[in-house]
């Protein structure tokens, strides 16, 4: 799905434009307060697709703030502006106000190339848009793949790039991502056929044995943002199981037999990988250390606790909330209301999304559940209790253990980190963990 970011300061009309956006268009719109708020948005998300906003909020030149940052990073972002602004004349698309949400609709489906059906009131996508990292891990396509051009402020051209029978590497599809392509576009009656094709590919890759250690992490962590946009998307059907199942075998086998630690670690730091995969495999690597040095310890832990890692934070949006451990970080978060909401509830609805999966069983549900300290998968407590499931407390610290890692405004010295840890987890048990940590990681 497609992601718009609105910003109207009218409430009325904020809620029409957002409703029938994403009713009719089919586009998951993300609201916003004003320019820098967006801004900051971009910079988590620079795939989103295009900015509605009105041309000023109180002094500020709203879109036209906007715009320059979206040039400024080279950003295939596109806007609507609502409103007039002397600035963009003649860049952008400018809708004199008052707009009708008609109207908003059908500059959107221009832009996010989707047509009106008549008959039915409804749109429907001609070009479904899928990530170009689709491709790192395929050689070839079963239909013909397109790229959007722009012949105007609201006018777009679809463009045959590959064909269905041509044969590619990795290295062409980097050339487009190096001249700022961030989407292909497949035809709307081949987007299943298509993500069955990746799907089945990447599986099979995953499975072979000769696979280098940067060429699996890498594969894997293609898996892994591929499983999480079809949750986002659809939920679970039967191709983001069978990749979701490979993606964690995968990531088993490389946390067990990675004869170098640092070397792994270079590979999961590297901007090649997603901030959600990094979180994911680490927190797995983690997750081992502490078990390796538990009596009570069984192999099977290792793969309930990879697949919690795997799924925990699959609900959340953007990087920003995957950092949030505690009540304090969210509060002081900048997010929406919803946002925020979608953080406090992430590992109740991940519970109740994994319904879908075969091989959540009942530990993996109750170890997502209690990730957090809570029971229920709802909110974060500061000093979880001494009640809850061995695998949860093994989790909990191995999780807060990476993000505080992976924050960039934290310490990122393993003896710094396992301060902060001692410092908020107090309970017996939770030290002890801590201090498996502190023995076996170098």
């Amino acid at each position: 799905m497609s992601q718009t970011i609105l910003i109207e300061e009218h409430e009325e009309l904020r809620k029409i434009y957002a409703l029938n956006l994403n009713t009719y268009v089919g586009t998951d719109v993300i609201q916003r307060k004003n320019a820098d708020d967006a801004i900051e948005l971009l910079r988590i998300l620079p795939q989103v697709s295009l900015v509605i906003t009105q041309a000023k909020i109180g002094s500020e030149d709203t879109a036209y703030k906007i715009h320059q940052y979206i040039r400024k990073e080279g950003l295939a972002t596109e806007m609507i502006v609502l409103g007039e602004s002397k600035f963009l004349k003649g860049e952008v698309l400018c809708l004199q106000e008052p707009v009708s949400w008609e109207m908003l609709i059908k500059q959107a489906a221009q832009y996010l190339g989707v047509s009106l059906q008549e008959s039915q009131n409804k749109i429907r996508p001609d070009f479904i848009p899928v990530g170009v990292h689709y491709f790192h891990d395929i050689q070839r396509t079963p239909c013909d793949v397109y790229i959007r051009i722009k012949k105007g402020p609201s006018d777009y051209q679809f463009v045959k790039r590959i064909h269905s029978k041509d044969v590619f590497d990795k290295e062409d599809i980097l050339k487009y991502e190096a001249q700022g392509l961030k989407e292909f576009f497949i035809p709307k009656d081949y987007i299943q056929y298509f993500t069955t094709f990746v799907t089945n590919s990447i599986v099979q890759k995953l499975e072979r044995e000769d696979l280098t250690l940067e060429d699996r992490i890498l594969t894997t962590s293609n898996g892994h943002e591929i499983v999480r946009e079809t949750i986002q998307s659809i939920g679970f059907d039967e191709a983001s199981i069978e990749l979701s199942d490979a993606s964690i075998n995968s990531m088993v086998k490389s946390v067990r037999n990675s004869p170098q630690v640092s070397q792994l670690l270079k590979f999961l730091f590297s901007n090649k990988v997603s901030h959600a995969y990094q979180q994911s495999h680490i927190s797995s690597l983690m997750c081992h250390y502490i078990l390796s040095r538990q009596s009570w310890y069984r192999p099977e832990h290792l793969e309930i606790l990879s697949f919690v890692s795997f799924f925990s934070d699959v609900t959340l949006k953007s990087n920003l909330q995957m950092q949030i451990s505690s009540m304090r970080d969210l509060a002081e978060a900048n997010l929406t209301d919803e946002e925020k909401r979608q953080v406090l509830n992430h590992a109740k609805e991940c519970v109740d999304l994994l319904a879908g999966h075969p091989d959540a069983n009942d530990y993996i549900k109750t170890v997502i559940l209690q990730s957090h300290g809570s029971y229920n998968g709802v909110g974060f407590e500061d000093n979880p209790s001494e009640e809850l499931h061995p695998l949860s407390k093994v989790f909990i610290i191995a999780d807060s253990f990476v993000k505080v890692l992976l924050n960039s405004n934290l310490p990122s010295n393993k003896k710094d980190i396992l301060e902060i840890l001692s410092t908020r987890f107090t309970n017996p048990s939770y030290q002890k963990i801590i201090k498996a940590l502190e023995h076996k990681f170098p």
